[in-house]
């Protein structure tokens, strides 16, 4: 009998083990339905299909009125054939629209009247198999510093926002019982997140028919964890009935996301490698099956490895590149535990650079190897060499021509080492780079990404790389680092600041209400580096303290203690160095607004936990290095007042989620509470009313900001005192912080 059991569980698709679950689709290509082999196994293991190019718009309609349904209709007669339900994809995508749509000279009217024309032809022609479209395709942008949250195509360029609003009002016209879904990916990634969540709660406000969100899930084993994961559904969910989970594989290296540009090379699959393979498609699905009431269709973007779109080396579905199930498939259809925690990322090597005397692929190396060999040598001369020959002196007005919309007002950031003209910024937010590489190949900046994953320099006539971001950035601070050649550098140009558990370069956009964290003639608190013995770890540890100005005027006087801390990637230098939260102190004191109070820093024990890994973080260690060893420390060695009433803890995003852990933990230990960035409080996880007497909640406007609303509202509601800030303009940034900072501290230890 359990034999019997068991084989007939093997003889079952991934259809029939979720059928009390979800849709288990495909995407499928014209070999699929048509070759026998591949064609049983879409019938075994779907019961929803996607056709994966042939229904997109330029395939159907490559010039005005001429339309090519062949190809579609294969795909749409075996889904009829067999009973498949087919979901459309997709009616509007900038990358695979005819370009007659968009051409030069269309005016709005003219593209409204080819986009309905093409949208209701499809939509009219397939509505008796097609269930749901995805109707309009990534049109948010990737850049997290745009200030505007759409993709800068051709449709948005001539009509704005309002091509979405028509496009799912033409496919509602043409089929008012099909479901119509925006579609995008990194969806889990906070910043997009939070523009699709934004951009669909206000078209359905305004009545546009989009029932769902599409999800491609694009992801690698190293990313997204769970939590991220389950965070982003659950706010979707808010707003829209249906979620699809639209174009699922899990790459093995360290790349993901729909963007078109990837590497095909893949990894090297070890036994390990199908293990966190495995593990990832158990981690989603996981999170999946947990919202089944909201989730319709999870649908993989291929049907094995050798159709994928990232190619067979990527290692990205169930199947292998001969449609045979790996271990990845046992752990999706047993819906079976990770084995494994998640893997930490590599870290990463540079390629062979052709250094002195080693050679290496690249062209015009030092000394031996490739193909440029002997053109650069020692000696030689010429642009960046070590002969007689002298570079051309640099002048930036040959080397960044003007460009439309750019003020040419640049000046040094205020952060550069003393002497350096570059990075600059502009009025307008915008960033300037020059790197001297005469011999690199490629040089690229991780800020200002564009959609193009970062801003790509370019070789000018002295042979250093130069550029300007493709869009002005928020104000405030910003990591940001050099990538050269595959190597990862830091901008020679520009201070280091820790963040991303590594030292990166820092260039500040100067903020227009920067007066409140800035250097003032005002008396400054002392900012002293402190050790400490913590016996829970073996060792010493670092904080940073600051003590107000009059601490020093009056050796009676004790005082109140802030807790701040920072946030993943970062340490205790963030607050005091990113954050100027002793500028900010400062000028508060000094204008009267707050009483002085001692502001302490340490380490949060935060960057061994891999981004994707929070869902397993729980602060115990840290836990007992703040509550059992430093505070006592600093009510040892500094005059504070020495109880609950008179401290305060807070943080900034991870340091938040520590923040929100601890507190509720050790209701014994702090008096006023404060997330920046860093999630919410509930009425209901606080046990008793009098354990605490202050909660600030806050964000940035482009973090989701309804939530802290709702939250304050809450909280409010059941008689705590509660306050929100949304810093206007911002998102999970250090101006987002430092405002909030500032803004908390008025009415800390009132």
């Amino acid at each position: 009998m359990a034999l019997a059991g068991c084989m007939s569980v093997q003889a079952q698709g991934l259809k029939d083990v979720y059928k009390d679950y979800f849709m288990i689709g495909v995407a499928v290509n014209q070999r699929n339905v048509t070759n026998a082999e591949q064609a049983a196994l879409v019938k075994k293991e779907f019961n929803s299909m996607t056709a994966e190019n042939d229904m997109k718009p330029e395939p159907t309609e490559p010039r005005e009125g001429e339309f090519n349904w062949e190809n579609a209709d294969r795909i749409a007669n075996f889904a009829r054939a067999n009973g498949i339900k087919l979901r459309g994809h997709t009616l509007m995508w900038h990358s695979q629209i005819g370009r007659w749509m968009t051409a030069e000279g269309t005016t709005k009217e003219q593209f409204y009247a080819r986009m309905k024309n093409h949208i209701q032809a499809i939509v009219n022609r397939y509505k008796d198999v097609v269930y749901c479209w995805d109707v309009v395709n990534e049109a948010m942008s990737d850049d997290a510093n745009a200030t505007d949250p759409y993709r800068q195509s051709a449709m948005y360029r001539l009509c704005g926002d309002e091509f979405i609003e028509k496009a799912f009002q033409y496919a509602h016209e043409a089929d008012p019982k099909a479901l119509l879904f925006y579609n995008d990916y990194s969806t889990v990634d906070p910043h997009k997140r939070d523009r699709i969540y934004n951009m669909v709660k206000k078209m359905k406000a305004k009545g546009i028919p989009i029932d769902g969100i599409g999800m491609q899930a694009h992801y690698n084993i190293y990313y997204p964890s769970e939590a991220r994961l389950d965070s982003a559904i659950t706010l979707f969910k808010t707003v829209v009935k249906h979620i699809h989970i639209t174009e699922f594989d899990i790459r093995v290296n360290e790349e993901m996301g729909g963007g078109l540009q990837f590497s095909r090379e893949g990894a090297t699959v070890t036994d390990s490698v199908k293990q966190y393979l495995a593990d990832q498609y158990a981690r989603c699905f996981r999170v999946f099956r947990k919202h089944k009431d909201v989730i319709d269709c999870v649908t993989f973007w291929n049907l094995g490895d050798r159709d994928s779109w990232l190619g067979a080396r990527n290692y990205p579905l169930p199947w292998d590149e001969n449609y045979q199930p790996k271990l990845a498939y046992e752990y999706i259809r047993d819906m079976k535990a990770p084995k494994w925690d998640m893997p930490a990322r590599p870290p990463r090597q540079p390629r062979p650079q052709g250094g002195f005397g080693q050679g290496g692929p690249r062209q015009g190396g030092f000394g031996q190897g490739g193909p440029g060999q002997g053109q650069r040598r020692r000696g030689q001369g010429g642009p960046g060499g070590f002969g007689q020959q002298q570079r051309a002196p640099f002048n930036p007005n040959l080397a960044f021509p003007e460009q439309s919309g750019i003020k040419e007002d640049f000046v040094p950031s205020e952060l550069n080492q003393p002497g350096q003209q570059y990075p600059q910024v502009n009025s307008q937010g915008y960033a300037r780079f020059r790197i001297e590489a005469p011999e690199a190949q490629a040089v690229t900046v991780g800020l200002g990404l564009g959609g193009q994953g970062g801003t790509q320099l370019k070789k000018t006539y002295d042979g250093s790389w130069v550029g300007t971001t493709a869009g002005p950035m928020d104000e405030g601070f910003h990591y940001y680092h050099i990538t050269i050649d595959g190597g990862t550098f830091n901008d020679p140009g520009t201070g280091n600041f820790y963040g991303s558990t590594r030292w990166e370069s820092g260039i500040e956009i100067p903020a227009k209400d920067k007066d409140f964290y800035a250097m003032k003639n005002v008396p400054h608190g002392k900012v002293q580096q402190v050790l400490f013995w913590s016996e829970s770890t073996k060792q010493c540890r670092r904080a940073f303290v600051y003590t107000p100005p009059t601490y020093d005027k009056d050796a009676k006087t004790k005082y109140p203690v802030l807790y701040l801390q920072h946030g993943w990637g970062e340490d205790e230098t963030a607050w005091m160095t990113q954050g100027h939260a002793n500028l900010i102190m400062d000028n508060l004191i000094a204008e009267g607004k707050i009483k002085p109070f001692i502001v302490v820093c340490t380490y949060g024990m935060t960057n061994n936990v891999q981004i994707g890994g929070l869902g397993g973080f729980t602060a115990q260690d840290f836990e007992k290095v703040l509550c059992d060893e430093l505070v006592p420390y600093v009510d040892a060695n500094f005059r504070t007042i020495a109880k609950k009433e008179s401290r305060a803890m807070a943080g900034l995003s991870m340091g938040g989620m520590e923040t929100h852990t601890i507190t509720l933990r050790r209701p014994e230990m702090f008096n006023y509470y404060g997330l920046l960035s860093g999630g919410v409080y509930t009425p209901e996880e606080i046990k008793d009313k009098n354990q605490v007497k202050y909660i600030f909640l806050s964000c940035g406007s482009k973090e989701g900001p309804d939530r802290i609303k709702s939250a304050v509202d809450a909280l409010k509601a059941a008689g705590y005192n509660a306050e929100g800030h949304v810093s206007e303009g911002t998102a999970h940034e250090f101006l987002t912080w430092r405002r909030a900072l500032r803004q908390m501290a008025l009415s800390l230890f009132k």
